[in-house]
């Protein structure tokens, strides 16, 4: 709201508020969802089909709209959507146990769907918020609906906890005792989350300039892309070594750039 005040930008009609608090609310579901699907071990599956349905629903919905798209860039979306997929692949599993872990129970389906569709749903909703040209009204509206429905799920999480008082409940839902053990502090992560906020704030910052002056579909495949900056900078930072899956999703991403441009 502060950024809002400092900018001076002219509060949008009604309409598009309600979208960006619709946007919001998706984001945080979304985002729930997926990681209760990824809590239940199928990550090997919840990441890549989680990120395909987020992608692909929008370029759908944008399309259906009456989004016109040439066929390069089309091709571009096709790779760019593989790549994705490709990219948020497990490596082959080496025992039995991390190939059960690949396996995908019926009933967890509807959470990766759900999931799947909430980020869809923050992509599309926050296209209509922005309509007029507003960019720090819909975002405000955003961080302010995730932050109260994140209050809502803290306090409800508390409530279900069975410690004797409330500050060991706390304790216990954020993690504070595995903190201790590994050997950190609040204030020596304090820098890293704050760094997380910032990065999350000016990603969807970029987004909305984005759908601003492109394409939906095409700002929302390239939005998606970010397994591949991920997995680069793991390689480059923390030396982790790119399976032969993620090179070839790295490949396709990268020429499904220069055919969106």
């Amino acid at each position: 709201m502060l950024i809002v005040a400092l900018s001076g930008e002219a509060q949008p009609a009604t309409a598009e508020l309600v979208w960006a608090v619709v946007a919001g609310a998706s984001g945080v579901i979304g985002l729930a969802f997926f990681y209760y699907a990824l809590a239940r071990g199928t990550m090997g599956v919840v990441a890549p089909l989680a990120a395909l349905i987020g992608a692909g629903v929008p370029v759908l919905v944008a399309i259906v709209g009456g989004e016109s798209l040439s066929f390069g860039r089309m091709i571009g979306i096709a790779l760019a959507l593989v790549g994705v997929v490709l990219i948020s692949m497990p490596g082959a599993p080496a025992s039995v146990a991390e190939r059960r872990s690949l396996r995908i129970d019926l009933r967890e389906i509807p959470f990766v769907v759900l999931a799947g569709l909430g980020f869809a749903g923050f992509f599309i909703f926050m296209d209509r918020a922005t309509e007029t040209g507003a960019t720090w009204w819909p975002l405000a509206i955003v961080r302010v609906v995730g932050t109260f429905l994140m209050l809502i799920a803290f306090v409800a999480i508390l409530a279900s906890r069975r410690a004797p008082t409330w500050r060991a409940r706390m304790s216990e839902v954020l993690g504070v005792d595995r903190l201790r053990q590994s050997g950190r502090t609040w204030r020596g992560i304090a820098p890293v989350l704050v760094v997380t906020a910032f990065a999350d704030l000016g990603g969807n910052v970029f987004y909305v300039l984005a759908i601003r002056t492109d394409a939906l579909s095409v700002a929302v495949v390239l939005s998606s892309l970010y397994p591949v900056i991920t997995t680069v900078l793991a390689a480059l930072l923390l030396r982790e070594r790119l399976r032969m899956v993620q090179v070839g999703g790295v490949i396709l991403a990268t020429v499904s750039v220069t055919l969106l441009r």
